[in-house]
């Protein structure tokens, strides 16, 4: 048995909480972890000695391995500053400035014809004001996504940034990648875990289904071209999508669509990029969800969901891929929460499994199509 002054600390600390019957080291001897028995219910035992190992420089992490009682003690990663302001700012002005600019380009008359750059230059700044309801609809739902993240890891009392917008004036969709947030903090419970990750998409599509309603109720009924000169951008729509236009609208005749407006465009892009967060794999909102949810089975979900995207994405649209890329590099299973062991309960179950279903309703295998 280890018998260095910190494992003597630590086993004074949880003294009264946690019956002590082995100690290993693990982690080149940095981890020291703790097997016996928890005294006390898992959510007591964390508060009883989390501050304790904080002055230690540890920090807790309850779980069962194997059927047995298991407390490990990790070194406590150092404190990340919360990020300076300025960049927050600039990218947001960045980003605004770029969204603006795409949803211009996309609400410009089909009368307008450009020849030149100086002549596009001039058409974009001559009629910037045609972009504002795009703009100010897709930098709200990202916004209020990001946000929802952010006030809730701060209620946990998380290390989070404010969200960090990112401009991409080269695609004239969007205007840009999104925004994040940054949490340098571990998660402390599986209800932090949830109710972090729950919020931001809970907080999207608050605003997002209203954009898409208003955006039903203004938009045209276009007949669709066809024949071997016809050229379209057809934005194929996920079930939520489809339910509403039929709720709003009605049913259309064949032959017959929605031309896409400014809150239509935004609002199909808040679906989308709500779908892409609530993918329940790696540490994206569906990741935490289903953590949290599931615990250490999490992974067999998340592997599926993986493989199953992955095979999704070769038959319908490649360019899934590359999200699935950076998902593999930042690891398809989700690391533990400090307190592993206290369940949720059951309307967090409930609207957990509400959220992960989402994900159906508002995923399209092929968003594009001509």
């Amino acid at each position: 048995m280890p018998t260095d002054g910190r494992v003597l600390d630590l086993e004074a600390a949880i003294g009264e909480v946690f019956a002590v019957d082995g100690v290993s080291l693990r982690g080149r001897g940095k981890v020291v972890v703790f097997s016996g028995q928890y005294l006390l219910e898992p959510e007591q035992v964390y508060e009883a000695i989390v501050d304790d190992f904080r002055a230690l420089g540890f920090v807790p992490l309850l779980r069962n391995e194997d059927g047995r009682d298991v407390l490990v003690a990790y070194p406590a990663p150092d404190d990340a500053r919360s990020g300076r302001r300025w960049v927050n700012l600039a990218l947001f002005v960045a980003t605004v400035f770029s969204v603006l600019m795409a949803g211009t380009w996309q609400s410009l008359p089909p009368s307008i014809v450009i020849e030149s750059v100086p002549e596009l230059v001039r058409v974009m700044v001559d009629n910037w004001a045609l972009g504002l309801p795009f703009a100010v609809a897709l930098l709200g739902i990202l916004g209020i996504h990001e946000l929802g993240h952010y006030f809730v890891a701060r209620h946990y009392g998380l290390n989070v940034t404010l969200p960090y917008f990112i401009p991409f004036p080269l695609n004239p969709l969007t205007g840009t990648l999104g925004a994040v947030i940054r949490i340098s903090s571990p998660f402390k419970s599986r209800k932090a875990l949830f109710d972090v990750g729950i919020a931001g998409p809970l907080a999207g599509l608050a605003l997002a289904v209203p954009v898409v309603a208003m955006g039903l109720a203004q938009a045209e009924l276009v007949a669709v071209p066809t024949g071997p000169d016809a050229s379209i951008t057809v934005f194929n729509e996920p079930l939520l999508f489809q339910w509403m236009a039929l709720l709003v609208r009605g049913p259309r005749a064949a032959g017959v669509d929605f031309a896409m407006n400014p809150l239509l465009m935004a609002g199909w892009w808040g679906f989308f990029i709500t779908a892409l967060n609530l993918l329940p794999v790696s540490q994206l909102d569906g990741g935490h969800i289903s953590y949290a949810l599931f615990g250490d089975y999490h992974r067999y979900v998340a592997w599926g969901m993986f493989l199953l995207a992955g095979a999704v994405a070769l038959m319908a649209n490649p360019g899934y891929m590359l999200m699935l890329g950076l998902v593999f590099m930042m690891g398809i299973e989700h690391p533990p929460a400090l307190n592993d062991l206290t369940q949720l309960g059951l309307w967090r179950r409930v609207l957990g499994l509400l959220a992960l279903g989402l994900f159906f309703l508002l995923i399209t295998p092929d968003p594009f199509s001509l």
